[in-house]
């Protein structure tokens, strides 16, 4: 088995001196999509946060390639961990392939200056990303899905051997929610990029994921692989939705 390229080992962070993670163990290797469900509030996005950085941890630690997360400068973390929020708010009119190549601006120097694989890296994250014959168009005039992927493109870019992203394909059509969702299999597939992402569409979950992990107030309530996670019990009991054969069916993936 691979080593992971993200790991926590007992992770805890706190807000305004309440608790919101407690004892949090993962481990995400190269290849693997790993899809973080829970309901609102569970910690979703405090835990992707903190695995990046963003947010200080109370206790236990994060590891990135074998490294404890702060023992990187901030140059070196962004070469091997990219970042995608939730809310990317309103995209300044900058072009697609002006875009994309903003995630290659931490490996050239303080004058900037791309040089030929900064080209490639945006040319390949384009081809990936479905984008091709979008270079020119500006960001702010594309619909919320085409947005979506130039920004995974964006992190793709960067070549970090991990994305964590937060409801990639949150207020997209199912289209949409399919292409970003390609996208990312391929980075893991093809590309052997280790990806954690949160999700609220339980049905995508389990299509995607090779690893899901549940989140309850707090803590992990499960993890595994789909088929074993994505139970009547456990949706009753995390999610308080009723074990009926007809959600089940409904979630059938």
């Amino acid at each position: 088995m691979s080593v992971p390229v993200l790991e926590a080992g007992g992770l805890e962070a706190a807000y305004r001196r309440k608790t919101v993670l407690s004892g949090i163990n993962i481990a995400v290797r190269g290849g693997e999509l790993a899809v973080l469900i829970g309901p609102n509030g569970s910690g979703k996005t405090t835990l992707l946060k903190t695995l990046g950085g963003l947010l200080p941890h109370s206790g236990g630690e994060v590891r990135l390639d074998g490294r404890k997360l702060y023992e990187y400068t901030r140059r070196e973390r962004a070469s091997r961990l990219a970042y995608l929020f939730q809310d990317s708010g309103s995209p300044w009119p900058f072009t697609v392939e002006e875009c994309i190549a903003q995630g290659r601006f931490f490996r050239q120097g303080w004058f900037g200056g791309e040089n030929a694989g900064d080209r490639h890296a945006v040319r390949q994250a384009i081809e990936e990303a479905g984008l091709s014959g979008f270079e020119e168009r500006p960001v702010n005039e594309l619909s919320g899905g085409e947005y979506q992927r130039v920004l995974i493109a964006r992190a793709a870019a960067q070549e970090a051997s991990c994305l964590l992203l937060d409801e990639p394909v949150a207020n997209l059509d199912l289209t949409y929610q399919y292409r970003v969702m390609e996208l990312l299999k391929t980075l893991t597939r093809e590309k052997g990029r280790a990806i954690l992402l949160s999700l609220h569409e339980l049905s995508l979950a389990g299509l995607y994921a090779d690893t899901i992990i549940v989140l309850d107030k707090g803590r992990i309530a499960a993890q595994g692989k789909p088929g074993h996670i994505l139970t009547g019990e456990l949706l009753h009991k995390v999610f308080a939705l009723p074990a009926s054969s007809q959600i089940m069916e409904a979630l059938k993936y």
